[in-house]
């Protein structure tokens, strides 16, 4: 995990730096808003596409042929996500109740009577071998869980994703944990002078069996490391969104498995050279898809002409 640790720093320093300009700010705020309402609300089951959730955000449709619940969601989150970012720069203490908060804007106009209170009832996470604790014992533990949230920390970025597996396993809602959690981890890393993490749809089911490892076998690796490589990824999202002078591809643009094809290699030789260093994307899709330039193909060749060679 040291290695992507170090990537991460790489790229909070070229972002900060990018963010020096107050436009670049307002345009990365933006974009943030619709793309975290988006994934987040789509690893629960919504059914909105990314432009149907900013339409709902933007221009408040709540109407169409999706069911309205769904509009719902894109707005709350996008409210959620101003109230995070109003509380990160006001330095807000982030506790037990402001968590109930965050979950009391997400299910808002939804479900008003469990909006901010705690379940009642027992629930499980389908498909889930994860045992989730008894309602009598949740109100407790989200004492304790807010206590540990005000301690300080040497490690604001694992606190932030430890804090989002803690609330995730307390599970202390009867809807609305997972955004309330992700939305809690975004807020502690604003908060610590980071940028957030986007977990994307493609990846929900990574993200839960890293979660279920976690919960079930006392295992945080797979979780911790699922959670770095999803933020270092998010950074280079949006360095490639801001980024003006990023050199512009020469020639087609093609996907990893289409840039593998053509290159006559597996796609795991690519994944590995990417993660070494050998070979970079080109650029990145809103969604955090690798993209290639046709042109690196017969760099990829010469790579791997020398490695046949060696």
């Amino acid at each position: 995990m040291q290695e992507t640790r170090s990537k991460i720093e790489e790229n909070r320093k070229k972002l900060q730096k990018l963010l020096q300009n107050k436009d670049n700010q307002k345009v990365l705020d933006k974009w943030l808003k619709t793309e975290l309402a988006y994934t987040s609300n789509a690893i629960e089951g919504n059914t909105l596409t990314r432009r149907e959730t900013e339409l709902a955000i933007e221009e408040q449709i709540t109407t169409g042929a999706k069911p309205i619940n769904d509009y719902l969601e894109a707005r709350n989150h996008a409210n959620a996500f101003d109230f995070i970012c109003l509380a990160a720069k006001n330095k807000v203490k982030i506790d037990e109740n402001y968590v109930l908060q965050i979950h009391k804007i997400i299910l808002s106009g939804i479900d008003d009577t469990n909006a901010g209170f705690y379940r009642s009832v027992r629930v499980r996470i389908s498909g889930s071998q994860t045992i989730l604790p008894n309602p009598l014992k949740v109100p407790d533990l989200m004492r304790d869980f807010g206590k540990w949230l005000i301690e300080k920390s040497d490690d604001a970025l694992l606190k932030a994703i430890e804090a989002h597996y803690r609330l995730v396993s307390i599970h202390p809602f009867v809807d609305g944990n997972g955004r309330t959690a992700r939305l809690l981890l975004n807020s502690m890393l604003l908060k610590s002078g980071y940028a957030p993490i986007i977990i994307r749809k493609i990846d929900r089911k990574r993200y839960l069996s890293a979660l279920e490892t976690y919960q079930t076998k006392d295992n945080s690796e797979p979780y911790y490391k699922f959670m770095l490589t999803a933020f270092n990824r998010s950074l280079k999202m949006m360095i490639d969104l801001l980024d003006v002078e990023k050199k512009e591809p020469q020639g087609k643009l093609l996907t990893i498995a289409k840039f593998a094809k053509l290159a006559e290699l597996p796609v795991s030789t690519i994944r590995y050279w990417m993660k070494e260093g050998k070979i970079k994307p080109i650029t990145y899709t809103a969604s955090g898809y690798a993209m290639f330039d046709e042109n690196q193909v017969a760099e990829v060749k010469k790579i791997n002409d020398k490695r046949i060679k060696d």
